[in-house]
């Protein structure tokens, strides 16, 4: 398995959740599948990574410590927290959407996410992943090295939407069209100019059934406002994006964001920093956890009424 084809951010998403169910003292969501599904290569790799922003890491070293130092590495790392709680946030968020009825989960973007192997709300009948082809491809040679074998249920659709219309990708592979959807959006709106964020949203609006909700994850306006005093996280986190190759490209005012959805098609259920979700599924601490406080998440929800 070449990682190289798929996200790196993806990828460090992954074996971040699984070091967390793992090694932290309170799991806030569980996910072990981050682990089991890359070799020993993929972890060599992200060693190498880490090496450039911390050169007293010895050259080489065997598997056992490659993935002891890299698991340090991912826990320590800025983007950390908000890879927990944001997966937590969505799938809270769409079991209460299955008990009202909602059968039906597309996650845009969906990397290496691991709902598809746990299946954790029985009431969900068709999972549909929509990914750019290279690491979909990637995703699904892991899934068969590791022996996985995959419910009827899960639909993996390879698109690359900078240069195909969400709208036409749904209306040929959503199952159920005018039943309504759940979908996650997660590490992706920040990777996209403003403008391919807001087609993306009116093409859910558009598409989806009245009723559909969507989670979807983004940054604070604030993080690219270069005239103040930035924090040594967001420092870290800039320098590992870029060594990453995969900067940051946009985000929202909290403030306007109502605004903007009504004009997309959507209601606001709730907008929540990062902050605010540690404190919801760790009162106590116990994880160490401490977001950037840049991070936020939006629940949505298709109102119907069309796209303005």
């Amino acid at each position: 398995m070449n990682a190289q084809n798929a996200s790196r951010t993806a990828v460090v998403a992954s074996l971040s959740r699984a070091v967390h169910t793992r090694s932290d003292p309170q799991v806030i969501h569980a996910d072990p599948w981050g682990d089991r599904l890359f070799s020993a290569a993929t972890w060599h790799q992200l060693y190498q990574v880490a090496r450039l922003k911390n050169p007293q890491l010895p050259e080489a070293a065997d598997d056992a410590a490659v993935r002891t130092l890299v698991g340090i590495g991912l826990r320590r790392g800025p983007a950390y927290p908000n890879i927990i709680v944001r997966s937590r946030f969505a799938e809270d968020a769409l079991q209460a959407a299955a008990a009202r009825g909602v059968r039906q989960y597309v996650l845009l973007g969906a990397g290496f996410d691991s709902y598809a192997l746990r299946m954790p709300s029985p009431e969900v009948r068709s999972v549909i992943e929509i990914d750019h082809p290279a690491t979909q491809a990637v995703k699904r040679q892991c899934i068969a090295q590791a022996g996985v074998g995959l419910p009827e249920a899960v639909h993996f659709v390879a698109a690359d939407l900078s240069t195909e219309d969400l709208s036409a990708v749904l209306n040929r592979f959503l199952p159920h069209p005018h039943e309504p959807a759940f979908f996650s959006w997660l590490g992706v709106t920040m990777y996209l100019t403003e403008e391919a964020n807001l087609q993306t949203l009116r093409a859910i609006a558009s598409t989806a059934a009245a009723g559909s909700e969507l989670v979807f994850e983004y940054v604070d306006q604030r993080f690219f406002d270069t005239s103040r005093l930035w924090t040594e996280a967001e420092i870290a986190l800039r320098q590992t994006l870029q060594i990453l190759g995969e900067p940051w490209l946009c985000g929202f005012d909290p403030a306007q964001l109502p605004e903007l959805l009504a004009s997309a098609g959507f209601d606001l259920i709730e907008d929540v920093p990062d902050t605010a979700l540690v404190e919801r599924y760790d009162p106590q601490g116990l994880n160490g956890l401490h977001p950037r406080g840049m991070g936020r998440l939006a629940h949505v929800r298709v109102n119907g009424r069309g796209v303005a």
